[in-house]
């Protein structure tokens, strides 16, 4: 039955050929856009290893750096840095606090990477106070979070995730471990870091973002060795808390800390805006598959409609010859099958390229056979649904019209 559907094709090969490249770009489209769908739920199901809930985050601008020419000491800094977290947890409507190079849908990346036994291996870093892990929940699997017992270590205190610690010990108990790093430059100072906890996970850019290597470093409020201060509070609030806080809130640290500005912000926000900007290309590319989709099904039935007019001796003395109504439905819809099935065949061989060339190797092998699965069952039902119609037409085809017919 098949090469009998394949001589058909053939025989009304040029018509045929427009139906199977509209159906191949078709696929294609659709591809692009179902694997771009799948990476972003395939990540959204992962758990992030945080949560956001009554969490507000402050951006802290200092219009100064320590410098030769300015009376502000880096010890100025630090204090005043100590004096703003003291004022902020007087607040009633304050549970925790932390500082922190960045927060969650923060926008800010400072990535490290070490050669191991060959191997580079790249990870996230985000430097924060003791209060970081009560703000954000973190699960602590192994080990400790942070705390005044660090103050006197002669090396810096890290806390890692899962998938960091698998990478640098393998099976090991990472607690206590000494990090792996780089050799320093020539005059180059280097303090040893140790592992003393290890959380689940951290996914800092949210729910659609790779999960990655991560690793938080300790700062104290107050250190004076660090010229820079935090940019970031994290200040998890009561259930409750009004957007009135806000403005005390801004009002009592711009009295501690006069020359700073600060902006304040609910993470829920920032999520629902990072959210919006990661899934405008998803959006933009379905619409534009979506007409698409119309145009080809439009096109397709006229197609075929035409098709069944053109053919109607051959209908008719299929029938005259004793072939059945869900004969010739069948024929017509599995001449389609058939086209659909070269088109998809050879979308298909181009779209496996992607991860064989691993021209995107952040999207895994799994995510492309789901979205070819899920591409290949669209087109399908597309083409056949548009089938549906000229197939009833040519049913109706009775012998006595091929006789008539012109």
């Amino acid at each position: 039955m098949t090469r009998h559907y394949l001589k058909l094709i053939w025989n009304r090969r040029r018509t045929n050929l427009l139906i199977m490249v509209e159906i191949f770009f078709s696929f294609l489209v659709v591809f692009g856009v179902v694997a771009m769908a799948a990476y972003f739920v395939n990540h959204y199901r992962q758990p992030l290893g945080f949560s956001i809930e009554d969490v507000w985050a402050v951006d802290v601008a200092t219009p100064y750096r320590p410098s030769p020419g300015r009376t502000t000491t880096i010890g100025d800094l630090a204090t005043t840095q100590r004096q703003l977290h003291l004022a902020v947890q007087e607040f009633p409507e304050v549970v925790a606090l932390a500082g922190a190079f960045t927060v969650p849908y923060g926008h800010a990346q400072w990535i490290n990477d070490v050669t191991v036994a060959g191997r580079t291996i790249a990870y996230g870093v985000n430097v924060v106070t003791d209060g970081f892990a009560q703000v954000f929940g973190l699960d602590i699997v192994q080990g400790r979070w942070f705390g005044t017992e660090d103050d006197a270590t002669a090396w810096t205190p890290v806390v890692i995730n899962e998938r960091l610690a698998r990478a640098f010990f393998g099976a090991k108990n990472p607690v206590g471990q000494v990090v792996p790093q780089d050799k320093p430059g020539e005059g180059e100072t280097q303090k040893e870091m140790r592992v003393i906890g290890v959380v689940s996970e951290f996914r800092q850019d949210g729910e659609l973002a790779e999960p990655a290597n991560y690793m938080f470093e300790r700062r104290r409020p107050d250190d004076a060795s660090v010229a820079e201060p935090m940019h970031r509070l994290a200040i998890k609030v009561r259930p409750g808390t009004t957007a009135a806080f806000e403005e005390r809130l801004v009002k009592r640290m711009e009295a501690v800390a006069k020359d700073w500005s600060f902006q304040v912000q609910p993470i829920d926000d920032m999520r629902a805006a990072d959210l919006r900007d990661a899934l405008a290309p998803l959006l933009g590319g379905t619409i534009i598959a979506g007409f698409l989709m119309l145009m080809v099904a439009m096109g397709l039935t006229g197609v075929l409609w035409q098709t069944v007019t053109q053919r109607t001796k051959e209908i008719g003395l299929r029938r005259a010859k004793g072939a059945t109504i869900p004969n010739i439905r069948t024929q017509i819809l599995g001449e389609l099958v058939a086209m659909t099935t070269l088109a998809v065949l050879l979308g298909t061989a181009i779209a496996i390229q992607f991860p064989l060339l691993k021209l995107f190797g952040y999207v895994s092998g799994g995510v492309y056979a789901v979205s070819l699965v899920i591409s290949a069952l669209c087109i399908y039902l597309l083409t056949v649904a548009c089938a549906w119609y000229p197939s009833r037409m040519a049913t109706r085809i009775q012998p006595a019209e091929a006789l008539h017919y012109e």
